[in-house]
């Protein structure tokens, strides 16, 4: 009997140790789809002190509390007891939720001046929440956690609920959500993170990684496939732009759109080989010292070519452009985040935005670039102008006046945010 009892305490003495030696494997892709998705719950994560508060509070922790019940409960029978939905509503933050977690997040920021410093020397510096920098620094805490709410929601509604998103044709679900297989998937993956609770305790854990899961294994990463830029494939143009003496140009950079191909053999449409010639001629004549090649994964649906990688191959092998000329912007899936994310890497990379740069595309796309409706369009999508279309110079150039307001984070638009 002794023995047995010795067994027992054994066993359970190094289960105990094993569970707290256990490490949650998350994918690369994770931690770059969360910090540019989610940059405030991010931010969280890596700053300990602030981690450690936020676990720690009584009222978060109910909320966390109900939502592990929640979960629990969809997990208690096999795949084929509910609907797929039943597997994701769990994660969903409540209208209720939100507002009861901004509410509780703008009290710790009067309560705690650790939470200050790090709204005053993470959050603002950023860039992230630039829009709700005119705000009071407590409405600008809560105000970026609502637009991480919203983005983590509406990842679990596109891709765990399939409802389709704004551009279905290019970024919905990749699975059949009402296929037993999908279900299947969904309850698996909920059960392996749920798992881990005892390490993910944050309030917004759970539904964070949940969401960045189905990111994942929906092949949905094409916001951060490339990175980090500046170390590989922007690495050669990155070093050199300090030798570059911008004052002696007109114009800092020429930004080529992006015209992706619409089947899945081209690398290169028509129109975006004749973007890339437009643009080539701007830069021969001296007019700036930099290209700037922009378009993603974006046509068609998931597009194995990247329109930007496509066009850099394009202007060395065609036309003998250097590649330490050339940044490429591999990310952006539409014209309104072709500028915006233009605008980021000229920031990122310390080349002027005090005067304008030049957009080059073929004559369609030019008129409606520099037309009244596409700046609504920017409007209603980004909520600001990533930049002011200035003078047309021909019928294939615009100047383009870069803005700040291109670092706010847009996590409603997952695939380029």
């Amino acid at each position: 009997m002794i023995k047995k009892f010795t067994l027992f305490l054994f066993l359970i003495v190094n289960v105990s140790i094993l569970a707290q030696e256990a490490k949650v494997a998350s994918p690369e892709a994770y931690k770059a789809l969360a910090s540019k998705n989610y940059f405030l719950l991010n931010a969280i994560n890596n700053n300990k002190d602030i981690k450690h508060l936020i676990e720690k509070d009584k009222i978060l922790n109910r909320i966390s509390g109900k939502r592990y019940q929640a979960i629990s409960s969809s997990l208690i029978n096999s795949p084929g007891t509910y609907s797929w939905v039943a597997y994701v509503e769990p994660y969903l933050f409540t209208s209720e939720e939100i507002l009861e977690i901004s509410s509780r997040l703008e009290e710790l920021y009067h309560e705690s001046e650790k939470i200050r410093n790090f709204v005053q020397n993470t959050l603002k510096p950023s860039g992230a929440y630039i829009l709700y920098e005119n705000k009071e620094e407590e409405k600008l805490l809560s105000k970026a956690w609502e637009l991480c709410a919203q983005g983590i929601n509406h990842v679990l509604d596109t891709y765990g609920k399939g409802i389709p998103p704004r551009y279905a044709s290019i970024d919905s679900v990749s699975y059949d959500v009402k296929s037993d297989y999908y279900k299947a998937a969904l309850f698996m993956w909920s059960d392996h993170l749920h798992s881990k609770r005892n390490i993910h305790k944050s309030f917004y854990s759970e539904p964070m990684n949940y969401a960045l899961s189905l990111l994942y294994l929906n092949h949905r990463d094409e916001a951060v496939r490339y990175e980090p830029l500046e170390r590989l494939r922007n690495k050669k143009v990155s070093n050199n732009i300090s030798n570059i003496d911008f004052d002696k140009y007109k114009y800092p950079s020429i930004l080529i759109l992006g015209n992706g191909p619409e089947n899945y053999t081209d690398r290169l449409s028509a129109l975006g080989k004749l973007n890339i010639q437009l643009g080539v001629e701007e830069y021969l004549a001296g007019h700036a010292p930099l290209i700037i090649v922009t378009g993603g994964h974006a046509h068609p649906f998931r597009a194995e070519y990247c329109e930007a990688i496509e066009m850099k191959k394009e202007l060395m092998e065609q036309y003998q452009v250097p590649e330490n000329r050339i940044i490429i912007e591999p990310y952006a899936r539409h014209t309104t985040t072709n500028l915006r994310n233009a605008t980021r890497l000229m920031l990122d990379y310390n080349i002027p935005i005090s005067r304008p740069s030049i957009v080059v595309t073929n004559n369609l796309h030019s008129d409606y670039t520099g037309s009244s409706e596409f700046a609504q369009r920017c409007l209603e999508e980004l909520g600001y102008l990533p930049g002011i279309i200035k003078k047309r110079l021909n019928a294939t150039t615009l100047e383009f006046q870069p803005k700040k307001e291109s670092l706010q984070q847009n996590p409603l638009e997952p695939l380029d945010p």
